[in-house]
């Protein structure tokens, strides 16, 4: 079992991209959105609950949740702020992609897929129908900076693609619980 928490993995990262240069376009560096899809009962809660070191036990999802988490390393030192946004009902809640995906989030956002490996039949049309609609959503959300900034879009595309690029296709997070 890794020794590192998903909070730590995930502050790793911003820093190593705050220091290359890549967040020079003004947005906080502290502050950044995470949003879990993927299978019913997957255990997304259980997740967002070890990442901010809560033990509590997790609840169903009813349709989109959201959870703030801040921590600081320092009395002087600004808060590093999480929203952690998840998707309930696997499938069927696809219209509330729109809520936490905004155009205004769209540069400090992640996605995380989640599935369910004890029910191998449902994982490949649940991947696809989640990202085709988020990857719909983000489209028309970067069509509708371009529409205000053409620059923007163009910056944008090009940060995905590059992230894309950079990170790793597919994580894997095991739960031996």
């Amino acid at each position: 079992m890794p020794s590192e928490t998903l909070w730590e993995i995930t502050k790793a990262k911003v820093e190593i991209r705050g220091s290359s240069g890549s967040e020079g376009d003004g947005l906080e560096i502290g502050e950044k959105s995470v949003f879990f899809i993927g299978s019913k009962n997957g255990r997304k809660t259980t997740i967002i609950l070890r990442g901010l070191d809560r033990d509590e036990p997790p609840k169903p999802t009813s349709a989109l949740e959201h959870t703030c988490g801040r921590r600081a390393e320092g009395r002087d030192i600004p808060k590093d702020t999480a929203h952690f946004w998840e998707l309930g009902g696997g499938t069927a809640l696809l219209d509330l992609i729109s809520i936490p995906i905004t155009s205004g989030t769209l540069q400090t956002f992640s996605i995380v897929l989640v599935w369910d490996l004890s029910k191998p039949n449902d994982l490949w049309p649940t991947m696809e129908i989640l990202l085709q609609a988020t990857k719909s959503h983000i489209d028309k959300m970067i069509m509708k900076l371009g529409k205000t900034n053409s620059k923007g879009e163009s910056e944008m595309r090009q940060k995905i693609w590059s992230n894309m690029q950079k990170d790793h296709p597919v994580s894997c997070c095991w739960d031996y619980s």
